[in-house]
């Protein structure tokens, strides 16, 4: 198993404010909306750290893979996991968690793995397996976010994470490399970018 998006996690949830007698509700945060659960917390943290590997490991491919396709995935999870990221760094900046500086010690050993089969043609179906193993992880994680996490903001980064997450899931699925056809929404906007018939990246 690649722990490469959401392993290695620790913290106990905040606790819910108190409210003194007197004071209205309406003018302290809602404990289901603003309160930061183990749950939102493992989010922030191992999509940080996710996005992390998925950009050296998609850095690497354009140089290491063997195949255009894995090459062209490799640079179009370095865009969107960019892009990812820089919404789970603000995010856990305005809900007050600190993120870890980098990859987790299995992350790192993945990557190594993957740099010593580099220009071999096993390099392209291990990236590939890598890839979805770590992309299916973290939609998993997701979804638990987003129909159990307590922040709100922290729900609503999974709500905008997942659609290009579950893209980047089919593009690597069953050992078969799908080249881009089009840049996530989410990550880009609305540009798009043409791209070769999908195939294997054999």
């Amino acid at each position: 198993a690649v722990c490469a998006t959401t392993l290695c996690l620790a913290g106990a949830a905040a606790g819910a404010a108190l409210v003194s007698p007197g004071t209205a509700l309406a003018a302290s945060p809602s404990p289901s909306t603003s309160r930061v659960s183990a749950l939102d917390k493992e989010l922030l943290t191992a999509a940080h750290q996710g996005n992390l590997w998925e950009i050296e490991t998609g850095q690497a491919a354009q140089t290491d893979a063997t195949s255009s396709c894995v090459k062209k995935v490799g640079a179009e999870f370095v865009r969107d996991h960019r892009t990812l990221d820089a919404g789970v760094t603000k995010t856990a900046a305005q809900v007050g968690v600190k993120l870890p500086s980098g990859q987790t010690a299995d992350q790192r050993k993945q990557a190594a793995a993957l740099k010593a089969m580099a220009k071999k043609p096993s390099y392209d179906s291990a990236w590939l397996k890598a890839q979805y193993a770590a992309h299916t992880q973290t939609l998993a994680l997701i979804d638990k976010v987003i129909a159990s996490g307590t922040n709100a903001k922290v729900r609503e980064l999974a709500k905008t994470a997942r659609p290009v997450v579950a893209q980047h899931t089919q593009m690597v699925s069953h050992d078969r490399c799908r080249p881009p056809q089009a840049h996530s929404s989410q990550a880009h906007g609305s540009q798009t970018h043409s791209s070769q018939t999908p195939g294997s990246h054999r």
